[in-house]
């Protein structure tokens, strides 16, 4: 069955179309929003494509141009379709820009959509397909969302079965793509630039910053790892170039694991051999990675709950998985204490490894089958009636005091989180999203866990660890449901009494200037002019946000300084009339006056400013550019 991605932000036309592309026998991906769009293609890799044409723009581009730049956009049929039905059809002029391969204007109309989808499908097919996008042309063999960690439990599936294939997995427009050879991860790729293989080469410092654009121009005109290297003068050859590859893949499948947004799907087939390099690692040791470096301590522990009075003993498959769990020498001490004869929770509490550590290992262990659990203890010696099922007992473990400059750092900082907003809690700015919420409760509950500092004796800090836990899963529980996070807005905008503003608080507004703000900070002016324009939009009677993007724009803009000049004026203008006396407006006036060489018209609005409000940081600052 043809699988079909259909995205309309109507919800009766989406819900109709549905209907009707389900009973033409497409199985169809119906969705209402463009990120969720790109998601889905990236992952579920449709025969065809609907969208449609007044879909929200991502990052300022139509989700057919974003499409068609996923390295499997090129070969998808794409059609766009309208709201002739409603009356309020763009026409052809709102696709030519667009690379579709054709335009409906009213799908609701017998016999216009299903037949031009059939047509197209049936040229698309004819089409022969090799190497990689002939493995991803087939229906997915597992797919799904990422909410409750899939992907440990798949890898494991894969290597079981020892199967090849590529796992796809997207998230916000992103892809990332892991090759599987006879069940081991051998390759990984990505459309994000931080997950690319010369920027991981930069973080380990095998290149430059200066060095790892080339590189990525030299991989991206099909240049081998090895010769790109060597382009840039970087000799990596032979075992050291395959050992920089496996630590690659395996860091990057460890980042994939653990992921909880975004949706999966993994296709079978080795056609992609003759494309990716391959690389041989153990084919399991990424899961205890995973879990170690990125998932909540919590998933782990809650996976092993059932199990805490039980006796672990180790299966067969843990000595003929060994070597593909690839474990270091303090995991093998701690396997060996799985005998069948020592209680999980004592195990877990004084075994030989700290907390996280055990956790991790026999969660690893019971999801690969290397251990099972028995209610009584288990006899593994040659006598099964011997006294071996005896249980064992392991004296608690002596903890350590915990060293005076870590103690005063960890309160110093426990008490800050305390003290803050949810925001500030997690160390995060108002515009961050639910993603960058999710990745920092856990990376914070993680570090300030009393858990964490299992070896040490913790007692006269644990009320104030056990505070903290309090305020990150309040902060969490708030700041990642969105109806929550937005009343949770307004009340800290209200409390704050934004500095300023001449009207009532817009959340989204505010939200849009502060992505700005950030924006200026990265020096990428566009995105910044984008969050200011964004700002104005939603509230354009607060003067304020005039006086952000006119800086923006006169800082940012393409063009001589003259052209930006009189584009900052402009907006100036519509701030100035909003409220004559605006501090900012009139400074940032002035500072252009001072560019444009005019000093003592600068000078002039300056004194303005001071005579208002005398101690204008802003407008003291700009006075010295004039007195200089």
């Amino acid at each position: 069955m043809k699988t079909l991605l259909l995205a309309e932000s109507h919800p009766p036309t989406l819900e109709h179309l549905t209907g009707l592309l389900s009973q033409a026998g497409y199985t169809v991906r119906a969705v209402n929003d463009a990120v969720m769009a790109l998601e889905h293609f990236s992952a579920d890799n449709p025969d065809v494509v609907v969208l449609g044409v007044d879909l929200p723009r991502v990052e300022g581009q139509h989700v057919v141009h974003l499409i068609r730049g996923h390295s499997q956009g090129g070969r998808v049929p794409i059609v766009a379709i309208d709201k002739g039905h409603l009356g309020r059809a763009k026409g052809v002029s709102s696709v030519l820009d667009l690379k579709v391969n054709a335009y409906i204007p009213d799908p609701l109309k017998p016999g216009e959509l299903v037949p031009r989808l059939e047509a197209l499908v049936k040229a698309a097919q004819a089409i022969p397909l090799t190497g990689l996008a002939a493995t991803l042309s087939r229906p997915a063999v597992a797919a799904g969302d990422l909410k409750a960690f899939p992907l440990p439990a798949l890898l494991h599936s894969l290597y079981r079965l020892r199967r090849d294939g590529v796992l796809v997995v997207a998230h916000k427009g992103l892809y990332r793509r892991v090759f599987f050879l006879r069940g081991g991860p051998a390759n990984f790729d990505s459309s994000a630039k931080e997950d690319a293989l010369p920027r991981y080469l930069r973080e380990r410092k095998v290149l430059t910053e200066a060095q790892e654009h080339p590189v990525v121009e030299s991989l991206a005109s099909g240049l081998r790892i090895g010769a790109a290297l060597a382009d840039v003068g970087v000799e990596a050859v032979g075992e050291d170039l395959l050992a920089l590859l496996r630590d690659f893949t395996r860091d990057r499948l460890g980042r994939v694991l653990a992921m909880r947004e975004g949706r999966f799907a993994f296709y079978a087939g080795d056609e992609f051999s003759s494309e990716v390099a391959s690389v041989e690692q153990p084919a399991l040791a990424p899961l205890l990675e995973a879990a170690r470096r990125r998932m909540p301590l919590r998933v782990v522990a809650g996976a092993l709950k059932a199990h805490v009075n039980e006796y672990p003993v180790r299966s067969a498959d843990f000595g003929r998985d060994l070597q593909a769990m690839a474990l270091d020498t303090e995991d093998i001490k701690l396997a060996m204490q799985v005998n069948g004869r020592i209680v999980l929770k004592d195990l877990l509490a004084h075994g030989r490894a700290e907390l996280r550590a055990a956790y991790t290992l026999l969660w690893f262990l019971k999801l690969t089958g290397g251990v099972t659990f028995s209610a009584t203890p288990v006899a593994t010696g040659t006598d099964v009636l011997s006294a071996a099922a005896v249980p064992d007992v392991i004296a608690p473990r002596k903890r350590k005091s915990l060293p005076p400059e870590t103690a005063a750092a960890v309160r110093e900082e426990a008490v800050r989180i305390i003290t803050r907003s949810y925001f500030g809690g997690l160390g995060l700015d108002l515009a961050a999203d639910k993603e960058a919420v999710e990745r920092a409760y856990h990376e914070t509950a993680m570090r300030f866990h009393p858990d964490t500092y299992a070896e040490f004796d913790i007692s006269d800090l644990r009320d104030l660890l056990e505070q903290v836990q309090e305020k990150l899963s309040a902060a969490y529980r708030v700041l990642s449901v969105d109806e929550k996070r937005r009343a949770y807005l307004q009340y800290f905008f209200s409390r704050q009494e934004v500095v300023g503003r001449a009207t009532a608080i817009n959340v989204d507004a505010e939200l849009a200037l502060r992505r700005g703000e950030s924006a200026m900070k990265r020096g990428d002016y566009r995105a910044a002019i984008q969050g200011f324009e964004e700002a104005v939009l939603l509230n354009g009677s607060e003067p304020e946000y005039y006086s952000y993007l006119a800086w923006a724009k006169y800082r940012g803009s393409p063009g001589p300084l003259m052209q930006r000049a009189l584009a900052a004026r402009k907006v100036l203008k519509q701030a100035l009339t909003l409220d004559p006396y605006l501090e900012r407006a009139q400074v940032i006036a002035a500072i252009i006056e001072i560019d444009l060489d005019d000093a003592p018209l600068a000078r002039k609005k300056l004194m303005k400013v001071l005579e208002l409000n005398p101690y204008s940081v802003l407008a003291r600052a700009a006075l010295q550019k004039v007195v200089k």
